[in-house]
């Protein structure tokens, strides 16, 4: 009796250690990716094997090695600009081919493909001006993607804007008060002497 409890004992534990090494990596490319790619990694775990791998060889020279220095590299990419970055998610592509994505700016469904050095890409997502964010107008969008190995922008929003939304709207002529005769153009009038 002692005996068949042993074996069952050891075969549960057999069990739980090959469920644990197979499932492993997908959980910790689960928590280290963008939210769009966790999917890929509960219908196929094995792919987290990949991730394990990949970020295994990550060059140690890599630029961006965190999502703080990514975001830190956004933030200055869009300093002087209205794009807001708002937070940054590690994208997990397949080795030696572009990565592509689709989203809506403006109200025109726009495509994107970019090439990166190594198998990471960060996304950068944020806000745009309200022109550009389609109806709501703070939605959040895809600003920029930025090559973890040597920090290069990848793919800007600014490219897919539409060219007005970054002009300066014209300043209005103040209106003048009823019964005043102020110049059309906004000009102050001159003193009048006494």
């Amino acid at each position: 009796m002692d005996h068949r409890r042993n074996t069952r004992l050891m075969v549960v534990a057999l069990v739980v250690v090959v469920a644990v090494v197979a499932l492993l990596p997908a959980l910790i490319a689960y928590r280290y990716t963008s939210p769009e790619q966790r999917d890929t990694f509960v219908r196929r775990p094995w792919r987290g094997w990949s991730f394990v791998v990949a970020a295994l060889r990550v060059p140690g020279d890599s630029e961006l090695k965190t999502s703080g220095q990514a975001l830190r590299k956004a933030d200055w990419l869009f300093e002087d600009t209205l794009i807001e970055p708002q937070e940054v998610q590690l994208l997990f592509v397949t080795a030696d081919e572009p990565y592509a994505f689709t989203q809506d700016v403006g109200g025109r469904l726009v495509t994107a493909q970019v090439t990166p050095s190594y198998r990471f890409i960060w996304e950068v997502r944020g806000t745009v001006p309200s022109s550009a964010g389609g109806a709501s107008g703070s939605r959040s969008l895809v600003v920029a993607l930025l090559d973890y190995e040597t920090g290069r922008l990848l793919y800007d929003v600014r490219q897919d804007l539409p060219e007005d939304v970054f002009e300066e709207p014209a300043p209005s002529a103040p209106s003048a008060a009823p019964g005043s005769s102020a110049p059309a153009s906004g000009a102050p009038l001159p003193a009048s002497t006494p």
